[in-house]
């Protein structure tokens, strides 16, 4: 008798037990399944938009490095494949190495400046104040403008007969007329100011919005401790602000090496060949000597250069991160 009045109890517990387990029916009681035709309805309605943006995207870039291999020409007709010819002509031309290692330099400079100037402005924009508010939505206006327009502008300033800039530079005393993008060194100044001054609002607008996520404890902590402001922004604001740091770094590497605008309107990639970055290179190539199969060559080493360096720069960052040190 023992035996069989145990039985009942046994039968819940492995019930309960398979219950536990997840074997327990997925649909539940009166809810058929769903076909195959319901499951992928939602892929139907997004295959219209995949499709195009698979045209705008994977099609040129397909065409980049299929073109890449030959030798086609705009004006001389369908080419033929020839191998790593145009990736070897554009390794071996000293215009293009040259036009290669200015673009890194620009690169380079552009993005510490503004991001140690972005930084510098965040800081004290940080503060949730009306007045802050109100500078941050001016800091838009410059990152608002097209870099064309910029570059018009700038050039119309810069312009040494009638230009702003060179006749207050004649009220201090400097010479007039002086065209400051005919000489190598003060092109490059102008190109690097006209840069930052369009691009680093860009980088304080991030940080400021990271600034102002960070918890206030361990300041206030640090306070009662008796830290100095630069030992709580060296030990806890700096490497809290990291991630956006990284971040801002890298959004605004990639756009600095896609500048064209700027050089094209500003110096065409003069005096001489002096800011002819790699951009205003691959335009020359392409679409003023029609070679079609070394421009994508060239497209495609800049595509590679910038698929390393941007691991290469999440990985240098992040080893920054640990407060030991920074």
């Amino acid at each position: 008798m023992r035996s069989t009045a145990a039985l009942p109890n046994a039968g819940l517990q492995v019930e309960d037990s398979r219950r536990a387990g997840g074997q327990t029916p997925t649909v539940p009681p009166g809810r058929k399944p769903l076909t195959w035709k319901k499951r992928s309805l939602p892929w139907a309605y997004m295959a219209p938009s995949m499709i195009v943006l698979l045209l705008m995207t994977v099609a040129p870039a397909a065409f980049i490095f299929y073109s890449a291999f030959r030798n086609d020409k705009i004006l001389g007709g369908v080419g033929r494949f020839v191998g790593f010819n145009n990736f070897i002509e554009a390794v071996s031309n000293a215009s293009v190495r040259h036009a290669f290692l200015i673009t890194l330099a620009f690169v380079a400079g552009a993005v510490i400046l503004e991001m140690l100037l972005g930084f510098a402005l965040a800081l004290p924009l940080a503060a949730q104040t009306t007045a802050n508010k109100v500078g941050a939505a001016l800091m838009l206006l410059p990152f608002a403008v097209t870099p064309a327009v910029a570059a018009m502008v700038f050039k119309q300033l810069l312009n040494p007969n009638y230009g702003w800039v060179g006749y207050y530079l004649g009220q201090l005393g400097f010479p007039k007329g002086v065209d400051l993008l005919g000489d190598p060194t003060s092109a490059w100044i102008v190109l690097l100011i006209l840069d930052m001054w369009q691009w680093t609002p860009f980088i304080a607008l991030i940080l400021m919005a990271g600034l102002q996520s960070l918890p206030g404890e361990p300041r206030e902590a640090a306070l009662v401790d008796g830290a100095s402001p630069w030992q709580m922004f060296r030990h806890i604001t700096l490497p809290a602000m990291i991630p956006f740091i990284a971040i801002a770094a890298v959004l605004r590497t990639i756009q600095a090496f896609k500048t064209f605008d700027s050089f094209k309107i500003l110096t065409g990639g003069g005096p001489g060949n002096s800011t002819e970055i790699i951009n205003l290179g691959i335009f020359r190539v392409g679409l003023q000597s029609f070679n079609v199969g070394l421009a994508c060559a060239l497209g495609v080493i800049f595509l590679i250069i910038l698929s390393l360096l941007v691991p290469l720069m999440l990985r240098v960052i992040g080893r920054r991160s640990d407060p030991e040190e920074i």
